[in-house]
């Protein structure tokens, strides 16, 4: 069983809070350092514990959910991964691209020429989505959100759950931004960065939920697993295209911008972002049958920072590990 160091009435849980009637005022409640359900199950600490180890001192949150259901199983520096909200960079463009499938802008093959402009200066030349998902190519998202135009851009983050609260049973989240307009000639920037957006690590869990879970926008819950009620706010129209985009997501990891999470035993994907000195990291492991969605967030760094964090995570929790030599009696030949 792993070392717990921390209690469960550090919880912040909002609802009940007033059952029963007014009480005096008291002095504010320290936000917990982790975020854990109660009556947390072993394999509920056994997440808790990898996450904790695996951000270790580096500033920055580590949120960890069911893919399936929308349970929180836990928030690692709440203050960083919750409370505030911080421009989510080139994670965005899974929104985009589920925006370019979905209005029939591109296909899975589609290709557009990345030249010279890319974080790759000499660019990566022709290019398709699963490609540029895996190594987070700018001038692809870039093309696609100019021909989409800002409107629909929006109307697709909206569907995803950003720029809203997404109704987690805790106190203080931040409803991060969408800007109200955007002008032609930034769509583009907006794409491939996220300029003037600003989400949750909580948001993005959410949002990563519901494109690897047939379209479910959950509300998330920190509950423990046992008699465990879902609740879906929504549901993604039919027409939704998600289908292609977990190739591109386990590109990034094998082969990709994501590479630091990879290791040949544990099958993980997702979507790194980098910018303005944030790292993160929106994925889910094992493939292709996802049981926890991790969002790293790494206040100063990059997304291959995110990503190592990530990678050690998963190898806590999924990776094999080496049998004991079997003793024999003295003197056995």
């Amino acid at each position: 069983m792993p070392r717990i160091a921390f209690a469960l009435a550090a919880l912040l849980l909002a609802n009940g809070a007033d059952a029963a009637g007014p009480r005096p005022a008291a002095k504010p409640t320290a936000i917990p350092a982790v975020i854990l359900p109660p009556s947390a199950s072993l394999q509920d600490l056994a997440v808790v514990e990898a996450a904790r180890r695996g951000l270790g001192k580096t500033a920055g949150a580590v949120v960890a959910m069911d893919p399936w259901t929308g349970r929180v199983i836990t928030i690692v520096n709440p203050t960083y991964g919750l409370l505030n909200a911080y421009q989510p960079c080139s994670v965005f463009k899974i929104v985009v691209g589920i925006a370019g499938l979905t209005e029939g802008v591109i296909t899975t093959e589609t290709t557009y020429r990345c030249q010279k402009g890319c974080w790759s200066w000499p660019g990566h030349g022709p290019i398709d989505l699963r490609r540029a998902l895996g190594v987070s190519c700018n001038p692809y998202f870039e093309w696609i959100g100019e021909q989409l135009g800002y409107a629909k851009v929006e109307h697709y983050a909206k569907l995803l759950g950003l720029g809203e609260p997404s109704g987690i049973n805790l106190t203080g989240e931040t409803r991060g931004r969408l800007p109200a307009s955007v002008s032609a000639a930034a769509v583009g920037h907006l794409s491939s960065h996220a300029a003037g957006i600003t989400t949750s690590a909580v948001q993005l869990a959410v949002l990563l939920s519901a494109t690897i879970n047939g379209g479910v926008v959950w509300q998330p819950q920190v509950a423990a697993a046992q008699d465990f009620v879902p609740k879906q706010r929504w549901r993604l129209p039919e027409t939704t295209r998600l289908d292609a985009l977990a190739d591109g997501f386990l590109a990034a990891v094998n082969e990709g911008s994501a590479l630091t999470a990879f290791d040949p035993e544990v099958v993980v994907a997702g979507k790194t972002g980098s910018c303005s000195r944030l790292g993160w990291f929106a994925s889910y492991g094992p493939a292709p049958r996802p049981e926890i969605v991790l969002v790293v967030f790494v206040r100063r760094g990059n997304g291959h920072q995110a990503a190592e964090i990530a990678g050690r995570i998963y190898q806590e929790l999924y990776k094999p590990q080496p049998s004991a030599p079997i003793a024999t009696a003295a003197g056995a030949r």
